[in-house]
């Protein structure tokens, strides 16, 4: 008795997919469920991809940055790319074989570069295909967790369900089969890995000698279809290659389609744009304080300076040494400096580029990974500030920390103030703290319209600063709570440019 069938014919097939898909998500492993007993910090997992030409659109270095997060080392086999692939290839990695380009031989290539894999003596691999990437929790541990977990429990494979971006990064396809495929990308070193000879197109994609697999609810972001050129080149690359009917015409033919939302905090980390945004004003020195020690310990991210009605001095320095930067201006150069601060704030978060805006001030400095730290805890109803740890001129707030390692530019010990941190970051998040270094989304920001124009002074004389009116009532009538990362520490020398003569 086929039970398929039964289910079809009794449902109708959409409600007979519905169906199906309840009960594929009803066995899903739930990542967050192995995340606090797993790591897999002890494995050894390569990345495994192969590409031709896709250098230019942004996808290789997209998906070789995202692997670079989680993979011990990544293989790739390039198919001849005539653009500069290669050498994108090769700031992640040198393990590269280059193969002609002949779409139908895939598997062929991709049992030369499974060859390749094995000698580097994985204990696990993961595949992806360049224009994919795993969503946020496979970034942030899911993965190398899954790999543990699978050791611990005699799986030797994961498979992951596409989302397909469809013509933006806003919305995905749920229609037809758009929402039913299931791929294992995640492979256990078996000592039986080969894939088969075939010739031809979407033959199975991952080798054979694999043998319990198990779905996980971590998501393959699939960005394929996410502009309409890449629909367009899509159709007519399959095409050329002999493909044909239903399967060929569902890519251009949108009758019937079905979107739905994608979250932007499904995308990992390394697949947005991050601006880390600093406000400078006259002192050449703090500019390079704050460059040196953000230039150290922040490898993702860009720097952009807001000069708030800066001396001709700094503007000079940033210009002949073509430091990213903007020229802010107030109407009022005499105004008190706290009400020009805060317009400079939203004048550099409505011009800054980045998906996510991260604020710093001129007189900080970083330690190890405060900045992933940081971005690690971000969601779209949450801003989320470091742990700072403040030099005494001033008292600090909730979580600060006042230990003295320099309180200018000239006296701050680099050297201890590190080590400090590795001692004291602790991977928690916890309710309220300071306001910056702060992170959120930019459309959150610019929703909110930002700072205001100032403190607030009651009728009393009671001033309620502008950072607490932003974080406790603008962006908590949106819904977004304030965290402190306790992973994320960072240095804070007080005024520092107030400080400079």
């Amino acid at each position: 008795m086929d039970f398929k069938k039964i289910v079809k014919g009794a449902l109708g097939p959409e409600l007979a997919r519905k169906a199906a898909m309840l009960k594929s998500r009803a066995t899903m492993l739930r990542t967050k469920n192995i995340l606090r007993d797993f790591s897999g910090n002890n494995l050894k997992i390569i990345g495994f991809v192969k590409s031709f030409n896709e250098a230019k659109n942004g996808n290789l270095e997209r998906c070789l940055k995202h692997l670079s997060e989680f993979c011990d080392d990544i293989v790739i086999c390039d198919d001849s790319s005539r653009d500069n692939s290669v050498q994108i290839a090769r700031k992640y990695t040198n393990n590269i074989i280059i193969m002609p380009n002949n779409f139908k031989k895939e598997l062929q290539h991709k049992q030369k570069l499974l060859e390749l894999t094995l000698s580097l003596n994985p204990d696990w691999i993961v595949w992806l295909d360049p224009d994919e990437t795993f969503e946020r929790a496979g970034e942030l541990g899911g993965i190398r967790s899954l790999c543990e977990y699978g050791d611990k429990r005699g799986i030797d494979s994961f498979s992951f369900l596409y989302h397909n971006l469809w013509k933006s990064r806003d919305h995905y396809r749920v229609d037809e089969r758009w929402w039913t495929n299931w791929q294992p990308k995640l492979w256990k070193n078996t000592g039986n890995l080969k894939f088969e000879s075939k010739e031809g197109l979407h033959l199975k994609q991952s080798p054979s000698g694999l043998i319990n697999d198990k779905r996980t609810d971590i998501k393959i972001i699939h960005y394929g279809f996410s502009t309409s050129d890449f629909v367009k080149k899509k159709y007519e690359t399959y095409k050329s290659l002999g493909q044909s009917g239903r399967y060929l015409d569902r890519i251009i033919d949108e009758k019937g389609i079905k979107l739905k939302k994608f979250e932007i905090d499904w995308f990992p980390i390394t697949s947005l744009r991050i601006t880390v945004v600093c406000l400078i004003f006259r002192s050449i020195e703090y500019l390079k304080f704050v460059m040196k020690s953000f230039n150290r310990h922040t490898n993702f991210a860009e720097l952009l300076f807001i000069a708030n009605d800066p001396s001709d001095e700094i503007l000079e320095h940033m210009e002949k040494r073509k430091i990213t930067h903007l020229r802010h201006i107030n109407p009022n150069p005499e105004e008190y400096y706290i009400n020009r601060v805060y317009r400079a704030w939203n004048y550099g978060g409505a011009k800054a580029s980045g998906d996510i805006l991260v604020f710093i001030n001129s007189d900080m400095a970083f330690s190890t990974d405060w900045c992933k730290n940081l971005l690690k805890h971000l969601k779209k109803n949450r801003v989320i500030t470091s742990r700072l740890v403040e030099s005494g001129k001033l008292r600090s707030g909730k979580y600060g920390i006042e230990k003295d390692f320099g309180r200018s530019h000239k006296e701050f010990d680099e050297k201890m103030f590190e080590d400090y941190a590795e001692r004291i970051k602790t991977n928690e998040l916890r309710n309220g703290g300071l306001f910056m270094p702060c992170a959120f989304y930019k459309d959150v920001f610019n929703k909110s319209g930002g700072y205001p124009k100032g403190n607030r002074v009651d009728n009393k004389g009671q001033v309620t600063s502008g950072d607490r009116v932003f974080f406790y009532e603008t962006l908590a009538s949106m819904g977004i709570k304030h965290y402190t990362a306790f992973d994320s520490i960072v240095y804070h020398i007080q005024e520092g440019e107030q400080d400079e003569e």
